[in-house]
């Protein structure tokens, strides 16, 4: 799997759940970050040319969405095509990762909201 792709549809998708209630709050982005430095990052071994691990694509990625104002709904659903056409690629520690770090973003800031929920829903039930 290119885990440039992967980590690129994984910021899109942490956007998603941050955006969906129509506003991305403070504790939504910095726990995202924290996500990327305490979960991503130590299991990522590729590094890019300039020597950055791969997995800070993930944060650059959620950036771009964010200075774009793109649809949260466009870049959930990006993520779910990328899901459904390299499903056989996810190894089971990667989905319980994809899975982890939603749920972390959701919570961040007042619990989940239903917005959040439903895309929650959605995400495990394409992901198994």
């Amino acid at each position: 799997m290119d885990q440039r792709k992967f980590y690129a549809e994984l910021g899109r998708l942490l956007y998603a759940i941050a955006a969906v209630d129509g506003r991305i709050h403070a504790k939504e982005a910095a726990t995202l970050r924290r996500v990327v430095t305490e979960q991503l990052v130590p299991q990522e071994v590729t590094v890019d040319h300039f020597g950055t691990d791969r997995a800070y694509i993930t944060e650059f990625e959620f950036d771009i969405q964010v200075e774009r104002g793109e649809a949260p709904e466009v870049a959930f659903e990006s993520f779910i095509l990328y899901l459904t056409q390299h499903k056989d690629r996810f190894s089971p520690a990667q989905k319980k990762l994809v899975l982890r770090a939603a749920d972390v973003v959701a919570h961040a800031f007042h619990g989940v909201n239903a917005k959040e929920l439903r895309m929650l829903a959605e995400l495990d039930r394409r992901i198994h």
